[in-house]
């Protein structure tokens, strides 16, 4: 197992770099998806900063403007740097070259964590499979956090795999990044005991390292932590989202996706599944604040659990399945997913595949020690994800990049394996 530290890089991946790039910004020109492109949510909260409104946006169930704790604020607030200069093409670009570079450090990332973990000939097919997978690519055109969060996750995992005994920086790094990928998505927040795990299961990290990794993360999230105590009165770390999500994947007509029923996507019309609810709990929840909307959501997807387990069960199994695979049409209202749906299971079937046995193989005696780091992160990622509610591919992107790792683990080590047997 390769355990180079040098800060050089080959020229081979310094081209790839190069190549991701460029296939990243021809995507975004070619798509045209600069033109007049859907930001979500983190758009209305991003415009609403540049508006002077404060991190806001309107609530869903009286349509009033509040302060809201809904999403991680990294990403509106990198929206809002952007939307000052106004909402134009020209700024939309941008926004996309920053999330084609960042797409494309992530070359770099795991090269260099694949050859921590395994090999060059492993490293160097992981870069190459990162480059030119589909999307990868995609989503670097999109107004999401899926590529930032990528970027982060991926980097406070090398980070940390990187920290050095006499090297006050390498420890304390690994945190900073940690810290920016939860104000990212609080889903980072599975490294917490991924890597306690980690720890007292093989001892990789020192107890001392890992308790400096985890307050620097902390120190970096405590501001964001602090705003959310002054706008709700209870202690928020990162977001209100998780008692609605929940809900949403447990209730009486939970389909496993955000959706209840798809109709027709062209035409947006589809039923969310927020919109199931009975007109008297809409009227009261129109007089209850953001955190009061977590509180009950949370509250009823619990009732529903323990009123209904063989259903919950059920609900289990289908959003693991929809989860590693894909939602039926008529209850996700994803056009792209849809419409590219076939590609897309061309590139996937091979990821999924070759990744799970690169996991297998991983699990042998010389690789667990740095690799269970890595799994314990994918089993948490998504194992949240199946609790609450699934059906968007970008959910799973983060752990399919991994998987692209250990499918070339898979590859390289049964190419060597059939080259000793011959």
């Amino acid at each position: 197992m390769s355990k180079n530290n040098s800060l050089k890089l080959p020229k081979f991946i310094i081209i790839l770099f190069i190549i991701g790039f460029i296939i990243r910004v021809g995507f975004i020109f070619v798509s045209k998806s600069y033109i007049n492109p859907n930001d979500w949510e983190y758009g209305e909260i991003a415009r609403n900063l540049v508006e002077g409104n404060g991190y806001a946006r309107t609530t869903e169930f009286n349509g009033s403007l509040e302060l809201t704790s809904s999403h991680a604020p990294l990403y509106p607030y990198f929206l809002s740097v952007f939307y000052n200069l106004g909402q134009k093409n020209w700024v939309f670009i941008i926004i996309q070259f920053i999330q084609a570079f960042l797409s494309s450090l992530i070359i770099l990332i795991f090269y260099r964590t694949a050859l921590f973990l395994f090999n060059k000939s492993a490293a160097v097919l992981t870069s190459i499979g990162i480059t030119l997978y589909p999307p990868l690519i995609y989503y670097c055109a999109k107004l999401t956090p899926t590529t930032f969060f990528i970027f982060l996750l991926s980097l406070t995992i090398l980070l940390i795999f990187k920290i050095k005994k006499d090297n006050l920086i390498s420890k304390i790094l690994p945190g900073i990044i940690f810290g920016l990928s939860i104000l990212c998505n609080p889903l980072a927040l599975t490294i917490f005991p991924a890597i306690i795990i980690w720890h007292f299961i093989k001892r990789k990290v020192s107890l001392k390292d890992l308790s400096l990794i985890i307050i620097t993360s902390l120190i970096i999230l405590m501001p964001w932590t602090i705003r959310n105590y002054s706008v709700h009165h209870h202690i928020i770390p990162v977001t209100t989202q998780f008692g609605i999500n929940f809900w949403i994947g447990n209730n009486p007509n939970a389909t496993g996706t955000d959706y209840y029923k798809v109709y027709s996507i062209k035409q947006g019309n589809f039923v969310l599944m927020d919109q199931t609810l009975p007109r008297r709990i809409k009227r009261d929840l129109r007089e209850k604040r953001e955190i009061e909307h977590s509180k009950f959501f949370l509250n009823q997807g619990i009732k529903f659990i323990k009123q209904n387990p063989t259903k919950f069960l059920k609900l289990l199994l289908k959003k693991c399945y929809y989860f590693w695979w894909f939602a039926p049409s008529e209850i996700n209202a994803s056009k792209d997913v849809i419409k590219y749906k076939t590609m897309l299971i061309i590139f996937y079937v091979p990821v999924l595949i070759l990744g799970l046995l690169g996991i297998l193989m991983s699990l042998s005696r010389k690789l667990i020690k740095d690799t269970l780091l890595i799994i314990l992160v994918i089993f948490f990622i998504s194992g949240i994800y199946i609790i609450t509610h699934v059906g968007l591919i970008r959910y799973r992107i983060p752990v399919e990049t991994y998987f692209i790792m250990f499918g070339c683990l898979a590859i390289v080590k049964s190419v060597k394996s059939l080259i000793s047997k011959s």
